[in-house]
């Protein structure tokens, strides 16, 4: 959302109406995400998905959400503390590296991909911190027309998608649609070494 208060994007990102869009909780509830599991948000913004995820996974489970925004990494926090979510952290992440926390149960990037330069990259560096049981999660918008997202330009097709996961190294567990506008993919790393 260019040319939009940090304020104001907040907003929009938990609104009632994005609520009604995609339901986090049946999002959650998708993936397969259980008590006391660690689920990564990276992108986390307000915290639209960390805040159900840590009420998921429960006090034994752990969420951290991660964003490259300063303000949003403020308001995460503000809003965990609000929700007494004591099991969600939130911290700062680089565009560039996803410097997170390694073996989680759940790396998920919802309507984030298609914001990072150097998807291969990425990638590859996200699969190393992956344990064989670690789920990625990626949910993004279809490439055509919608009334949300981004430029038609900036989206990334299904199959495109599905091309880069084997070439970092992933395989494709399962494809689901939140709605109309977005899909979402479950993948996981393969065990064969990939090469650099």
């Amino acid at each position: 959302m260019p040319g939009k208060s940090a304020a104001a994007r907040s907003k929009r990102l938990m609104s009632a109406e994005r609520r009604q869009e995609i339901p986090p909780e049946r999002v959650l509830e998708t993936i397969g995400l259980r008590p006391g599991q660690v689920f990564i948000d990276i992108g986390a913004g307000p915290g639209f998905f960390a805040l159900p995820a840590a009420a998921a996974v429960g006090p034994r489970g752990r969420v951290v959400g991660l964003d490259v925004s300063p303000s949003m990494v403020e308001e995460l926090r503000k809003n965990a503390a609000r929700a007494k979510a004591a099991n969600l952290q939130a911290r700062r992440i680089s565009k560039t590296s996803p410097n997170v926390p390694p073996g989680a149960d759940f790396y998920f990037l919802a309507n984030v991909l298609h914001e990072i330069d150097g998807r291969e990259a990425y990638l590859r560096d996200l699969r190393k911190r992956m344990s064989a049981a670690s789920r990625l999660v990626i949910i993004d918008f279809l490439r055509k027309k919608t009334e949300h997202g981004p430029p038609l330009r900036d989206r990334i097709p299904l199959r495109e998608l599905r091309r880069l996961l084997a070439a970092t190294g992933f395989k494709v567990e399962r494809v689901f649609r939140p709605n109309g506008e977005e899909y979402g993919v479950i993948a996981f790393r393969t065990g064969a070494r990939l090469n650099r």
